[in-house]
């Protein structure tokens, strides 16, 4: 048993890679059963890192999360994330092939702990835009409206998302969502739901 321990070779648990934003196409996936439960193995393959805290020059990338089937958790933060990228009747292996931009979220507050009353702390992955590619392509490579209104809302005020947004083909394809543009809710949404910040001077972006 002694020699179990060591001080070497330690894992860093909280992020377990240098990525921190990245583009690559999912080669494919599997669960994998470990000591806490069972993981989602991620296998990204033509990688093109946006953010790295260290140098990173390798074609792959491999992202573990924890399975889980609530909706505040890592698993479930990808997965709403990701959903929204895809057709009603597609999941997740139906991204298989595609290309996606992922970006972790550091430093997330899932809740507070029931006994501590602390902060519950964690940097789940968060995908943030998929484009079709090789042979999974189909309807799910075009946006969902809502998903084509937050790619758009990335880096602009009010005044420049509305102004593309109503002119864009996707959005215009979808009536509800245009209201919510108009009468304010669909941003107010966003906000509330922690999917996008608004800085002082007004622009918007992707939670850090």
């Amino acid at each position: 048993m002694a020699d179990l321990i060591s001080v070497r070779n330690l894992v860093d648990q909280d992020f377990g890679t240098p990525l921190r934003e990245f583009k690559g196409t999912l080669d494919g996936y599997n669960p994998e059963e470990r000591q806490f439960g069972t993981f989602v193995v991620l296998n990204f393959k033509d990688i093109e890192v946006i953010e790295s805290v260290e140098p990173y020059e390798f074609p792959t990338a491999i992202i573990s999360i924890k399975h889980s089937n609530k909706k505040r958790s890592g698993w479930g933060i990808l997965s709403d994330s990701l959903a929204q990228f895809l057709a009603s009747d597609e999941d997740i292996k139906d991204a298989i092939g595609k290309e996606w931009h992922l970006k972790m979220k550091v430093g997330h507050i899932y809740g507070q702990d029931r006994n501590t009353k602390e902060d519950m702390v964690g940097n789940p992955w968060q995908c943030i835009g998929i484009d079709g590619a090789g042979a999974a392509g189909g309807a799910g490579s075009l946006p969902t409206g809502k998903a084509r209104a937050i790619e758009l809302l990335i880096g602009k005020t009010r005044a420049e998302f509305n102004k593309v947004a109503y002119a864009d083909p996707i959005i215009r394809k979808d009536p509800e969502l245009q209201r919510s543009i108009t009468n304010k809710s669909f941003i107010a949404a966003i906000l509330l739901s922690g999917e996008m910040v608004e800085d002082e001077n007004g622009v918007f972006s992707v939670p850090a």
